[in-house]
Order: structure tokens, then sequence, then C-alpha cells
């Protein structure tokens, strides 16, 4: 289904988990404070029939408050004149008593139980994945999913993680703080649109299962027909399924694991730079490419007029022309044409600062402040 097509709203869904949530909250603590709200309407009304016509509703209320707190001030109601009163006080101090005992001490597990600060942190995490644009959506973050996380917080693209296990969850918290992980089943829709999954540019299935992954395309490609999904497979027999099913892109470990163990025996240099070019934190350098709408102002400029060098060293590696074909190398006085991209070489601050001139629709929402 997809957007527009009889879908919620963007995050709709989200919200009402977020509301289903607070009234859950609520109706834990719902019958402790309604059992002392109770005790006190009975201890004001009874103190208004014990002591008679001339007792006000506030004299009332300041003796059963004196009564349930134990505070020991002077008695507003005069219980002399009988038993009943007395009786009744006796009665009030053990219920009122307890029912405040039993509402503070639900509050207190309450708090300690960590569920209101939890509550707290899903609302505002909710709030962030809420105004992402253009985002990326990791799904399943075990070893190849957190090269995959690793490598789009070292690139500054914003992302949200959708992860199932809890363990793993727990060990992404407490490397990346910062970044949204929801903990759900990423082949349920509503999941992927409390992730943003109409908004996002693209969303990476890292799971080894290949029924998952073929779930997860289906289901992202309906609610978002424009997103890039890359999806990985286990056998050569689920790339042509998932290929077909809409992914963008299928990667296979196997394969990629041959290609590198061949590279390493027969060009080991090229290999050790590439390997320290994608391990670097600091200054790091990347491959990345930059696409030319025609409404860029980058359209119609050579390579040489675009001034590359005042972009963090940018270095214009190749172009893509609409068709598909590499253009490797294209010299200075080459003419970009709308449509293509730019394959480039720079620190990622440099390739940010070059598609944020160049790319105007991509200016928001791709790169985290």
């Amino acid at each position: 289904m997809a957007p527009g097509s009889g879908s919620e709203p963007n995050g709709l869904r989200g919200v009402r988990a977020t509301r289903e949530e607070l009234r859950l909250l609520r109706r834990r603590l719902a019958l402790p404070i309604g059992i002392f709200f109770g005790v006190l309407v009975v201890g004001v009304v009874g103190y208004m029939v014990i002591g008679g016509p001339g007792t006000t509703w506030l004299d009332a209320l300041y003796m059963t408050a004196n009564v349930i707190t134990t505070t020991g001030f002077r008695e507003a109601v005069d219980i002399t004149q009988g038993s009943a009163g007395r009786i009744f006080t006796v009665g009030l101090l053990l219920v009122g008593a307890g029912a405040g005992a039993y509402a503070i001490s639900t509050f207190t597990a309450f708090i300690v139980e960590g569920d209101l600060t939890e509550e707290f942190r899903r609302r505002r995490m909710s709030r962030t994945v809420d105004a992402l644009r253009d985002h990326y959506i990791v799904c399943g973050v075990g070893q190849a999913g957190l090269a995959v996380v690793q490598e789009l917080v070292a690139t500054k693209r914003a992302i949200v993680i959708i992860e199932a296990d809890e363990g793993n969850a727990e060990r992404i918290e407490g490397l990346y703080p910062d970044v949204p992980i929801l903990r759900g089943d990423f082949t349920d829709d509503d999941v992927l649109l409390r992730a943003g999954v109409t908004r996002a540019a693209g969303i990476v299935l890292c799971v080894d299962s290949d029924k998952d992954s073929l779930v997860g395309t289906v289901t992202a490609r309906q609610l978002n027909a424009n997103i890039r999904i890359i999806a990985r497979a286990t056998d050569e027999r689920a790339i042509a399924r998932l290929r077909s099913a809409g992914a963008d892109g299928v990667v296979s470990p196997g394969l990629i694991g041959g290609m590198r163990l061949a590279s390493e025996l027969v060009r080991p240099s090229v290999v050790s730079f590439l390997d320290k070019m994608l391990r670097a934190r600091e200054g790091a350098m990347r491959i990345e490419e930059v696409e030319v709408p025609a409404d860029s102002p980058l359209a119609g400029h050579t390579v040489r007029e675009l001034d590359t060098r005042q972009y963090q060293n940018l270095l214009v590696l190749g172009v893509q022309m609409p068709d598909g074909e590499v253009l490797y190398h294209p010299p200075q006085d080459y003419r970009v044409e709308a449509g293509c991209r730019l394959i480039v070489m720079a620190e990622a601050a440099g390739v940010q600062t070059f598609q944020r001139a160049f790319t105007p629709h991509r200016a928001s929402g791709a790169v985290p402040r």
C-alpha cells in the first residue's frame, strides 16, 4: 500500500502506539489513586454527618486529611459526643493510611522499575524520528548491521535502527546513545511507519533469513515506492527473488567474501588503502555519489568550473550517465548534465557541503545537526 493510497498519514500509527502506552501507564496508577480519593470522599462525607449542621466542608476535609496522614493536629470536628465518631475515625485511619501507603508504593515502584523513565525516552525518541527526513533505516544490528551503522554514523547520516533482539538493542544503545532504535519486527508495517519509512531515503535489511528479507522488501516497497532498498541474501537463489520483490540492491556475504579473498591475494596494497580509508574516523575519506537533478545549479557547468578543491579536497572520480554508463576520470572541460550522478572522493564534511550546494532538495534532513 503506497503512501497516499488509503494508508494512514505519516507518524499517525506511531502517535497511536504512544497514546496506547500512556493509557496502559495511567491504568496501572488508576486503582491506587482511585482508592485513595475514594477514602478521602468517604471521610469528608462521614465527618459532615458526624459533625452536624455546623460542620463545613473545609472542616471535614481538614479532619479527613488529619486522620489519613496521621498528623495529629487539633480536631476540627468533635467526635467525643458518641462512639460512632470514634469508630469511624479508627476505621478511616486504618483504611486511609493503607490506601495512602499503597498509592505511594505503587508510584515509587513505577519510577524504580523505570517505566516512567522509559516512557519519557520513548516519547523523546518518537519526536526525534518524526522530525527526520531523507534518513536511513537499518533493520537488524548483528555483525553486518553493526558495520552498516558504523559507516552511516561515520559519514554523518541520520539513521533509525529497528531491532527485535533485546541484547543487540541494548548493545547498540550503549555504543550509539544518540541513534534512535525501535524494538520490534521490521516486517510489521506499523514498526516501519514508526521508523518513518514513508519519509526515508533508504532502508537496509541486515538479517540472516531470506524469508524475512523478502517480506521486509515487499512491505517497505508498498509503503514507499521511492525508497532505496538494500537487502542481504544468504544464497544466489534469493538474489533474484529479492530483486523481483523490489530490492534495488542485494548483497551476498559469500560472494563479497570471495571477491575480498581474491583481492587480498592479487592486489593487497589496494585493499589496504581502502581498509584504512573506511576504518578512519577523524577526517575520514569516502567515495560518495552526488545526484544532479534538473534544478541543480551543478547542471551545465564543467568539472573545472565546479572548483571542487574548496570542498575538503573533493575529487571527481567519475560520472554515471542517466543510462547507467560510467565515464571514469572526466576531463576538466566535461560538462555535467542533469540526471547524472557524480562519483567523488572527499572527507565526509566536504561531500555534505557539496551536496547542499548542488542538490537543493537534499539540503534538509539527510545530515543530522
